[in-house]
Parts: structure tokens; sequence; C-alpha cells
């Protein structure tokens, strides 16, 4: 109990307390790249389920 009550108390910043910047627009960009992927692979998968 004292070994995990230590790593508590010790004030080290994680890794995932950092924050993390992007533009607006490399965000929106990767989010319709993304997007698009998804439509192509969903509508290849309904065209495989309609061939069967």
């Amino acid at each position: 109990m004292y070994r995990m009550q230590n790593r508590l108390d010790s004030k080290k910043p994680s890794i995932w307390e950092t924050q993390v910047y992007a533009p607006f627009k490399k965000i929106i960009a990767f989010d319709l790249l993304f997007l698009g992927l998804g439509a192509l692979i969903g509508a290849g998968i309904y065209a495989a389920i309609l061939s069967l």
C-alpha cells in the first residue's frame, strides 16, 4: 500500500496530462479523410453482402 501511495503523491507530470495543439483545418482534414475512408469501406462491405 505504501508503494502505491508513494506513486500517487509524486507530482511528476504524466505524458497523458500534456496538452496537444493542432490547427483546426488539419483536424477537419483528417476527420474528412477518415470519414471518406470509412464510407468507402462500408460501401464495399454493403456491396459484398448484397452480392451474396
